[in-house]
């Protein structure tokens, strides 16, 4: 039920305007599908019963995330940035600020956080720097890239005190007087999950866990959501596959439609391989996490690297088989080729992930 009506919004609501809804920040914002998607609980998938949420675990949401996904990432994006910063908040020793977020939010905007997910913060070399003042927590400095920062109520920062070691997460209004906006950042892919640059002048905000233990908190979350991210890689490259075999159904080529050459249908195999290697670990990965399994955490790490890489080298081909029209923004290709690319950022680095997954196998500390 839940792929199915996900499958159903994605096709009704996102592929006929999915060029429009690129062409942001140049052209308009898909508000009106944001509310839809909100008013079918989209956003509240992994939330607890008791926040009024599903109550649903990973797997769940990697179905809606793949299907979304199969037509246009960026709500994808949107929908896994949000969840992301949820699952923070969960394992925090403020997950009560969680409630008071939902309970307050009667529209999709003041109901979403903010969070800078195409890093690690461990990987930023300049970050928000906090003090204390008067027992408050002052963030002062500029945050790059905090995705879907210019349509969110709140955010989840990462900063650090210069008397600690490591960096804390703190989550703020940005509504508050004390933080400037830049317009929204042009990016590669997933243009309407787009990103602002913050900066914060001596503004209020609340700690959501212990001092300097900000990558503790955020490898709680990163090895169950990277399933997340793999999940909407797994559906951009069903949407490429699906495209390029219907375009090769249609076109003429040499007197026979192009399916029935040979050269072709080795390029759609290899896409349909790798989709269905990735809907098998994925699930599998999905099912190890739900049951904590030992090293599910590796299972995940490697699934989500495995997807990703696979998800760039199908787009492509999804290209490729289209032929020049394949370039043209009028079909749903160069899209995809652009947001897989992007999607490899998804939670650090792509080179650094596979140097901490292979450093956790052989039992080193990063």
């Amino acid at each position: 039920m839940i792929r199915s009506a996900a499958a159903e919004f994605a096709d009704r609501e996102l592929a006929p305007l999915r060029e429009e809804f690129d062409a942001f920040p140049f052209g308009p914002f898909f508000q009106p599908v944001l509310e839809k998607a909100f008013e079918l609980d989209f956003f509240h998938l992994t939330l607890p019963e008791d926040l009024g949420g599903a109550g649903m675990g990973i797997q769940a949401l990697c179905i809606v995330l793949e299907e979304i996904s199969r037509q246009d990432a960026s709500l994808g994006g949107v929908i896994f940035t949000n969840a992301f910063a949820q699952e923070l908040l969960l394992s925090s020793d403020r997950s009560f600020a969680l409630q008071g977020i939902v309970e307050g939010a009667d529209v999709v905007n003041d109901f979403l956080i903010a969070f800078p997910v195409f890093n690690n913060p461990s990987e930023i070399r300049t970050m928000v720097r906090v003090h204390e003042e008067n027992e408050n927590c002052i963030l002062s400095g500029k945050l790059e890239y905090l995705v879907i920062g210019g349509i969110a109520r709140w955010a989840i920062i990462p900063a650090a005190d210069e008397n600690s070691q490591g960096y804390s997460f703190y989550i703020a209004d940005l509504k508050d007087a004390g933080i400037m906006k830049s317009e929204p950042v042009l990016s590669l892919g997933l243009r309407s999950c787009f990103a602002v640059d913050v900066e914060f002048k001596n503004l209020e905000a609340i700690p959501i866990c212990q001092i300097g233990k900000g990558d503790d908190c955020f490898k709680k979350s990163v090895d169950k959501m990277q399933l997340a991210a793999a999940a909407i890689s797994e559906g951009i490259m069903k949407g490429s596959f699906m495209e390029a075999l219907s375009y090769s159904k249609e076109r003429d080529q040499g007197g026979r439609k192009i399916i029935d050459w040979s050269e072709l249908q080795m390029m759609l195999a290899e896409m349909a391989v790798e989709i269905r290697i990735a809907e098998m670990i994925i699930s599998k990965a999905c099912q190890a996490a739900q049951r904590k399994e030992k090293g599910w955490e590796q299972y995940a790490s490697a699934a989500a690297i495995h997807v990703q890489n696979a998800a760039v080298s199908a787009t492509t081909d999804g290209v490729q088989a289209l032929g020049g029209v394949g370039y043209m923004k009028d079909f749903g290709q160069e899209k995809r080729f652009r947001d897989a690319q992007h999607m490899q950022a998804a939670l650090g680095l792509a080179p650094l992930k596979k140097i901490k997954l292979l450093k956790r196998m052989i039992g080193k500390e990063v």
